[in-house]
Protein backbone atom coordinates (compact mmCIF):
# COMPACT_ATOMS: atom_id res chain seq x y z
CA UNK A 1 0.00 0.00 0.00
CA UNK A 2 2.62 2.44 0.70
CA UNK A 3 4.46 1.97 -2.57
CA UNK A 4 1.23 2.53 -4.09
CA UNK A 5 0.97 5.86 -2.00
CA UNK A 6 4.29 6.70 -2.68
CA UNK A 7 3.59 6.36 -7.01
CA UNK A 8 0.20 8.51 -6.62
CA UNK A 9 2.54 11.23 -4.83
CA UNK A 10 5.23 11.13 -7.35
CA UNK A 11 2.49 11.35 -10.03
CA UNK A 12 1.24 14.58 -8.47
CA UNK A 13 4.25 16.06 -8.24
CA UNK A 14 5.65 15.29 -11.50
CA UNK A 15 2.36 16.85 -12.61
CA UNK A 16 2.87 19.43 -10.49
CA UNK A 17 6.24 20.32 -11.71
CA UNK A 18 5.64 20.12 -15.61
CA UNK A 19 2.70 22.34 -14.90
CA UNK A 20 4.95 25.04 -13.62
CA UNK A 21 8.03 25.00 -15.54
CA UNK A 22 5.81 24.69 -18.47
CA UNK A 23 2.91 27.17 -18.21
CA UNK A 24 2.16 28.77 -15.23
CA UNK A 25 -1.02 30.14 -16.24
CA UNK A 26 -1.84 26.07 -16.75
CA UNK A 27 -0.19 25.19 -12.81
CA UNK A 28 -2.53 27.55 -11.81
CA UNK A 29 -5.75 26.54 -12.55
CA UNK A 30 -4.19 23.10 -11.72
CA UNK A 31 -3.00 23.41 -8.21
CA UNK A 32 -6.61 25.37 -7.72
CA UNK A 33 -8.77 22.82 -8.82
CA UNK A 34 -6.90 20.06 -6.46
CA UNK A 35 -5.88 21.65 -3.69
CA UNK A 36 -8.33 24.37 -2.75
CA UNK A 37 -11.43 22.56 -0.97
CA UNK A 38 -14.09 24.33 0.77
CA UNK A 39 -16.37 23.67 3.14
CA UNK A 40 -18.05 26.61 5.23
CA UNK A 41 -20.50 26.11 7.91
CA UNK A 42 -22.93 28.58 9.32
CA UNK A 43 -22.69 27.52 12.82
CA UNK A 44 -19.54 26.24 14.62
CA UNK A 45 -18.69 26.23 18.38
CA UNK A 46 -14.88 27.61 17.11
CA UNK A 47 -12.60 28.61 14.49
CA UNK A 48 -9.34 27.71 14.18
CA UNK A 49 -6.34 30.10 12.92
CA UNK A 50 -3.24 28.15 12.07
CA UNK A 51 0.27 30.71 11.82
CA UNK A 52 2.06 31.31 8.59
CA UNK A 53 0.19 33.83 7.53
CA UNK A 54 -0.48 36.62 9.64
CA UNK A 55 -3.11 38.96 7.90
CA UNK A 56 -5.57 37.33 5.70
CA UNK A 57 -6.07 34.72 7.88
CA UNK A 58 -7.21 36.42 11.04
CA UNK A 59 -8.89 39.28 9.50
CA UNK A 60 -11.59 36.60 7.12
CA UNK A 61 -11.75 34.57 10.87
CA UNK A 62 -12.56 38.15 12.50
CA UNK A 63 -15.26 38.53 10.03
CA UNK A 64 -16.83 35.19 10.84
CA UNK A 65 -16.36 35.61 14.30
CA UNK A 66 -18.34 39.28 13.86
CA UNK A 67 -21.18 37.55 11.77
CA UNK A 68 -21.72 35.01 14.46
CA UNK A 69 -20.08 31.98 12.98
CA UNK A 70 -18.40 31.09 15.72
CA UNK A 71 -18.16 32.41 19.93
CA UNK A 72 -14.70 31.27 20.40
CA UNK A 73 -11.19 32.00 18.34
CA UNK A 74 -8.72 29.22 19.13
CA UNK A 75 -4.86 30.51 17.11
CA UNK A 76 -1.99 28.06 16.55
CA UNK A 77 1.76 28.03 15.69
CA UNK A 78 5.08 29.22 16.78
CA UNK A 79 6.28 32.73 15.89
CA UNK A 80 3.30 34.30 15.05
CA UNK A 81 0.55 33.33 17.21
CA UNK A 82 0.84 36.97 19.18
CA UNK A 83 0.45 39.06 16.28
CA UNK A 84 -2.23 36.62 14.43
CA UNK A 85 -3.77 37.54 18.11
CA UNK A 86 -3.12 41.19 17.40
CA UNK A 87 -5.07 41.47 14.66
CA UNK A 88 -7.89 39.49 15.78
CA UNK A 89 -8.17 42.12 18.42
CA UNK A 90 -7.81 45.21 16.16
CA UNK A 91 -10.48 43.59 13.85
CA UNK A 92 -13.11 43.25 17.10
CA UNK A 93 -12.55 39.88 18.61
CA UNK A 94 -12.50 40.84 22.34
CA UNK A 95 -9.37 38.47 24.07
CA UNK A 96 -11.70 36.54 26.07
CA UNK A 97 -12.87 34.74 22.68
CA UNK A 98 -9.12 33.86 21.69
CA UNK A 99 -7.64 31.22 22.77
CA UNK A 100 -3.59 30.75 21.85
CA UNK A 101 -0.82 27.90 21.04
CA UNK A 102 2.37 28.99 20.21
CA UNK A 103 4.30 26.09 19.96
CA UNK A 104 3.38 23.97 16.77
CA UNK A 105 5.60 24.47 13.81
CA UNK A 106 3.44 22.21 11.36
CA UNK A 107 -0.17 21.45 10.56
CA UNK A 108 0.08 18.37 12.03
CA UNK A 109 0.84 19.93 15.44
CA UNK A 110 -1.00 22.29 15.02
CA UNK A 111 -4.04 19.58 15.03
CA UNK A 112 -2.14 17.64 18.24
CA UNK A 113 -1.42 20.64 20.42
CA UNK A 114 -5.18 22.13 20.14
CA UNK A 115 -6.45 18.45 20.54
CA UNK A 116 -6.95 19.08 24.39
CA UNK A 117 -7.47 22.83 24.31
CA UNK A 118 -10.48 21.75 22.04
CA UNK A 119 -11.90 19.04 23.97
CA UNK A 120 -11.43 20.91 27.00
CA UNK A 121 -13.57 23.71 25.65
CA UNK A 122 -16.30 21.09 24.58
CA UNK A 123 -15.66 21.95 20.96
CA UNK A 124 -17.54 19.71 18.65
CA UNK A 125 -17.90 21.92 15.52
CA UNK A 126 -14.71 24.08 14.02
CA UNK A 127 -14.03 25.73 11.55
CA UNK A 128 -10.41 25.80 9.93
CA UNK A 129 -9.47 29.57 8.31
CA UNK A 130 -6.13 29.08 6.25
CA UNK A 131 -4.62 30.16 3.21
CA UNK A 132 -5.93 28.72 -0.28
CA UNK A 133 -3.20 26.38 -1.25
CA UNK A 134 -3.50 25.03 2.24
CA UNK A 135 -7.42 24.02 2.86
CA UNK A 136 -7.11 20.42 1.67
CA UNK A 137 -4.31 19.32 3.84
CA UNK A 138 -5.58 21.00 6.68
CA UNK A 139 -9.00 19.90 6.90
CA UNK A 140 -7.52 16.09 6.55
CA UNK A 141 -5.36 16.43 9.10
CA UNK A 142 -7.51 18.06 11.49
CA UNK A 143 -9.86 15.30 10.47
CA UNK A 144 -7.86 12.46 10.96
CA UNK A 145 -6.06 14.11 14.47
CA UNK A 146 -9.87 14.34 16.03
CA UNK A 147 -12.21 12.22 13.48
CA UNK A 148 -15.02 12.98 16.97
CA UNK A 149 -14.90 16.83 15.82
CA UNK A 150 -16.73 17.66 12.46
CA UNK A 151 -14.04 20.10 11.03
CA UNK A 152 -14.64 23.16 7.94
CA UNK A 153 -12.48 24.61 6.28
CA UNK A 154 -12.52 28.13 4.66
CA UNK A 155 -9.92 30.27 2.30
CA UNK A 156 -8.38 33.57 3.50
CA UNK A 157 -6.39 35.44 0.84
CA UNK A 158 -4.41 38.64 0.59
CA UNK A 159 -4.72 40.97 -2.14
CA UNK A 160 -1.08 40.45 -3.19
CA UNK A 161 -1.65 37.46 -4.39
CA UNK A 162 -4.14 38.58 -7.20
CA UNK A 163 -1.02 40.67 -8.71
CA UNK A 164 1.29 38.74 -11.61
CA UNK A 165 4.32 38.67 -8.94
CA UNK A 166 2.33 37.74 -6.34
CA UNK A 167 0.62 35.26 -8.28
CA UNK A 168 4.34 33.75 -9.27
CA UNK A 169 5.08 33.38 -5.10
CA UNK A 170 1.10 31.55 -4.61
CA UNK A 171 2.48 29.27 -7.41
CA UNK A 172 5.89 28.71 -5.80
CA UNK A 173 3.45 28.19 -2.23
CA UNK A 174 1.39 25.81 -3.96
CA UNK A 175 4.50 23.72 -5.63
CA UNK A 176 5.76 23.53 -2.25
CA UNK A 177 1.97 22.70 -0.97
CA UNK A 178 1.91 19.23 -3.30
CA UNK A 179 5.35 18.28 -1.50
CA UNK A 180 3.87 18.43 1.71
CA UNK A 181 0.43 16.51 0.92
CA UNK A 182 2.84 13.79 -0.12
CA UNK A 183 4.82 13.81 2.95
CA UNK A 184 1.43 14.07 4.81
CA UNK A 185 0.16 11.22 3.48
CA UNK A 186 3.16 8.63 3.51
CA UNK A 187 4.62 9.82 7.36
CA UNK A 188 0.95 10.18 8.54
CA UNK A 189 -1.00 8.29 6.92
CA UNK A 190 -3.70 11.64 5.96
CA UNK A 191 -5.05 11.24 2.82
CA UNK A 192 -6.09 13.80 0.41
CA UNK A 193 -9.30 12.41 -0.54
CA UNK A 194 -12.07 14.20 1.62
CA UNK A 195 -15.40 12.70 2.38
CA UNK A 196 -17.68 15.27 2.78
CA UNK A 197 -19.08 15.80 6.43
CA UNK A 198 -21.47 18.31 6.01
Amino acid sequence: MKKLLSLVALVLLAWACAFFVLRVDGFNHFWRAFLIVSEPMEHADALIVPGGEPLARPQVAARLYRQGVAPKVFVTGVGDASSIRKVLMTEGVPSSAITMESKARTTYANAILLMPMLESAKVHTALIVTSPFHTRRALATFRKVMPRIRFGVTEASIAWWITPAGMKDLNRFALIEFLKTAEYWLLHGVSPILKSKN
